[in-house]
């Protein structure tokens, strides 16, 4: 194999196979060919490098051989893990992440085949890699990684060189494995300009190399075309949510995502899945306003591991600090359920913190009326009060429908608007050691008005959803109104 300097040699892992794993359980299936090690006079310009790099290799071996084990519990039907942007900065926050993801998480409890963690694995301080991946390790599972933005070489002339840490760490920034009826493929889509001055990072961009779409046109040759392909970048493919009422929210996306789209639409099964966003989690639809010739397709925005940040919210009595996200959605991780080529998402909130065990939030928009300033939910009705429910990584093709007072169910309207409830401890918090982000308009709202006329009282409330997956949630919420 005619292998350049600095490039990695990787294998595509086929289904009813394992791979060696390293001590922190990373599948070995690739080979660093670096034989002068990561260079440090790239177009021109000296670099020095921040953070830990990849040592010389030496010559290419003659021979470069990846064991595959035959995998006895091989299985159409499995589990994985979706992580998005665990990206811890410091010591402390990695701590955080351990009580609040690892430890709920060690010795597989789910039976989760593998973990993938799609981007943002650190927050710009690379030296912590070491220590989270033998944290990670601790699941007892292969842990597949991609890098984001915050992976970065930052002092990285241009985008060929940007990842070079993470290449030390974790090995190549896009590849592809086969496990039941899945062919997974993991691209880098975070394409750096480049430092623009010593003190300075340059800019990136979400956009996948023509390299890597290249080798993506001769890795899916020999896959067949009615298996599903599930799509793993960091920053989304297309992040958008539309009610139809109002001005879309919007995230971050790919800019060559057309690019992409032509060379899948031959494939019959697609689900895209990426970070990135902090502030809100999208489920888009890819279908023939993109391009897509097939049967649409959901490009998946997970919320994230670190919610809008493990420095932003209250500290629980661990010291971890509640990171619910600008849409009000919390902090958690993903159950990825596989069925020959279906899949079904399930978003696990983290289980400590007010969202705990919790599928969806209900709130009154406004809130009610008192003249005690301690009340709860408790007081006079204004006229146009709305129930408001934030069904958690929910999106427009979902349902929700409340009932009051034990009358039928009716269903509620799907609405792009703030959280009430983010908006209100965005508000309380506001100027403190606590502060959350700015509420953003949620991709995941459903509103009901309720009467001007309810009695004085206590009000029952019980909602039942049900997402496009076929995922139900029920939850009930109260209310007392009392005179004016």
């Amino acid at each position: 194999i005619d292998l350049a300097p600095t490039e990695i040699l990787f294998i595509s892992k086929p289904a009813d196979y394992s791979l060696p794993l390293d001590e922190n359980n990373i599948p070995e299936f690739f080979y660093r060919h670096y034989p002068e090690g990561t260079p440090t006079e790239i177009a021109g310009t000296s670099v020095e490098w921040l953070f830990p790099v990849t040592d010389p290799t030496g010559p290419l071996p003659d021979q470069i051989d990846f064991a595959l084990y035959q995998d006895t519990t091989s299985s159409l039907r499995f589990k994985a893990h979706g992580f998005a942007d665990t990206q811890a900065r410091y010591d402390s926050t990695e701590d955080m992440l351990r009580e609040e993801l690892v430890n709920p998480l060690i010795g597989n409890p789910y039976n989760a085949k593998f973990g993938i963690t799609v981007g943002d694995v650190a927050f710009d301080n690379l030296t912590i890699y070491d220590r989270h991946k033998r944290m990670m390790s601790l699941m007892d599972i292969p842990q597949w990684y991609l890098p984001g933005n915050h992976d970065l070489n930052f002092e990285s002339p241009n985008a060929l060189f940007a990842n070079e840490t993470y290449k030390h760490h974790f090995g190549p920034t896009y590849y592809s494995f086969d496990e039941g009826s899945i062919h997974f493929v993991a691209l880098n889509n975070v394409e750096y300009a480049g430092v623009e001055d010593s003190s300075r990072a340059g800019n990136y961009r979400g956009f996948i190399s023509a390299r890597q779409l290249d080798w993506l046109k001769n890795d899916l040759e020999s896959v067949p075309t009615n298996k599903l392909i599930v799509i793993a970048t960091h920053i989304p493919l297309l992040a958008t949510a539309d009610d139809g009422k109002s001005l879309p929210t919007t995230g971050p996306g790919t800019e060559n995502f057309t690019e992409l789209i032509e060379i899948l639409n031959s494939f019959e099964n697609i689900y895209g899945i990426a970070g990135h966003d902090s502030s809100n989690s999208f489920k888009v639809e890819i279908n023939h306003n993109h391009g897509w010739k097939g049967t649409p397709w959901i490009a998946h925005t997970l919320a994230e591991v670190r919610g809008n940040g493990w420095t932003t919210g209250v500290v629980d009595p661990r010291g971890v600090r509640d990171a619910m996200m600008q849409d009000g959605n919390p902090n958690g991780f993903y159950l990825l359920k596989f069925d020959g080529i279906d899949v079904v998402p399930e978003f696990i909130p983290f289980p400590f913190g007010p969202d705990a065990g919790r599928r969806l939030r209900i709130a009154l928009d406004p809130i009610l009326e008192s003249s005690q300033s301690d009340s709860i939910n408790r007081g006079s009705l204004q006229a146009g009060t709305k129930l408001v429910v934030n069904l958690f990584d929910g999106g427009v093709r979902d349902t929700v429908r409340v009932s009051l007072n034990g009358f039928p169910e009716l269903p509620m309207i799907y609405t792009v608007r703030t959280d009430p409830y983010v908006d209100l401890i965005y508000q309380k918090l506001l100027g403190t050691d606590s502060q959350i982000g700015a509420p953003t308009r949620s991709a995941h709202i459903w509103e009901y008005l309720l009467p001007n006329n309810l009695a004085i009282g206590i009000h029952r409330v019980e909602v039942t959803t049900e997402d496009e997956f076929g995922q139900i949630q029920r939850a009930a919420f109260s209310f007392e109104i009392e005179e004016q």
